[in-house]
């Protein structure tokens, strides 16, 4: 009789607490309805994602359609190109030219500090001279000029702060539609133009953010991280010579950025040139020395020219940061056998 009646109290007991769990989902469901939210828009976010609205594109057509582009863009970028190819070939003459002139510099250091002793006293009336002009060209500036530039100044700074908003709330479609709206109005805005750009670079849409990040580019000649981003899309497509004409500027811009160095080690190894992403991928070590990832990279690298040696010695680097790293051990054991 006990048994029976323990039984029938195991079994309430597991009904109610089967109630009262169901009771709380049910509960947990009906309030929380942003976790819907969540979970649609995340299925939505990889369709919507691939495509923009075909009303802003028809409307705004010319900002966003690349087919609508204008030649100048591509004319302006072109030179940007040649620019490169022929800084990169100045970079090679200067450096042969850079030791003879060195020498020269040294025969002429002496005579030069007497005339510089000359010309300061003279220098430094013209700069008085100068100064005086600048001021008297500074009082012609009106005051309305620069009342209408802190204007301009506070409305983007709005417009920027509401766009992010929308873009931190996950509606991408508004936040989209936001910046083209106020593009239209003053297509010449360098900040707006980034984050639009920026925006379909992150979704993949790089026919759409390549003409942006050109005209970037035409402005600001030595933003780097646009710089990147183009190289990025032509070498995604195998355009591999101007892809590395691009991150060389990037480089030669920002030289101790890891991930731009990163970049040209691909161009390198995806061209065959294994000695020169060995001496680049060095550079990049040097910037991050406790990077196993790096370290694996290069010893992976060493392997290939069969530099034994030099792989082990990255492999037993990787081991003093990371003892329980299992990739590096395995690599070891394999090249010891």
């Amino acid at each position: 009789m006990k048994q029976f009646w323990a039984r029938v109290w195991v079994i309430l007991t597991t009904i109610l607490v089967m109630v009262v769990i169901a009771w709380i989902i049910k509960w947990f469901l009906n309030k929380s309805n942003w976790v819907k939210d969540k979970i649609s828009f995340s299925w939505k976010e990889k369709i919507k994602t691939k495509q923009i609205k075909k009303d802003l594109e028809e409307n705004k057509e010319n900002i966003i359609n690349p087919n609508t582009e204008d030649t100048k863009t591509d004319e302006e970028f072109q030179k940007v190109i040649e620019t490169a190819v022929a800084e990169k070939a100045e970079e090679e003459e200067n450096e042969k030219k850079e030791e003879k002139a060195e020498e020269k510099k040294e025969e002429k250091k002496e005579t030069k500090k007497e005339e510089k002793k000359e010309d300061k006293s003279e220098e430094k009336h013209e700069e008085k001279a100068e100064a005086s002009v600048f001021d008297e060209t500074a009082s012609l500036d009106t005051p309305s000029e620069k009342v209408l530039d802190d204007k301009e100044k506070k409305m983007i700074d709005r417009i920027i702060i509401e766009a992010t908003t929308l873009k931190n709330g996950w509606k991408y479609d508004e936040y989209e539609k936001k910046i083209i709206e106020w593009l239209a109005i003053d297509p010449s805005n360098l900040e707006l133009t980034k984050m639009l750009a920026d925006y379909y670079f992150v979704i993949w849409s790089y026919k759409k953010a390549l003409p942006l990040l050109k005209k970037i580019i035409e402005w600001v000649p030595e933003d780097h991280k646009s710089l990147w981003q183009i190289w990025e899309i032509y070498f995604i497509n195998g355009d591999n010579w101007t892809a590395e004409l691009l991150i060389d500027k990037a480089v030669n811009l920002k030289p101790d950025s890891p991930k731009y160095n990163l970049s040209l080690v691909e161009i390198y190894y995806n061209t065959d040139r294994i000695m020169e992403a060995i001496s680049c991928m060095e550079k990049v070590i040097k910037l991050r020395p406790t990077n196993t990832n790096y370290l694996f990279t290069l010893a992976m690298l060493y392997e290939e020219i069969w530099d034994i040696a030099n792989a082990k010695k990255n492999y037993f680097t990787i081991l003093e940061f990371e003892p329980s790293n299992d990739k590096a051990k395995k690599k070891l054991r394999q090249l010891s056998d």
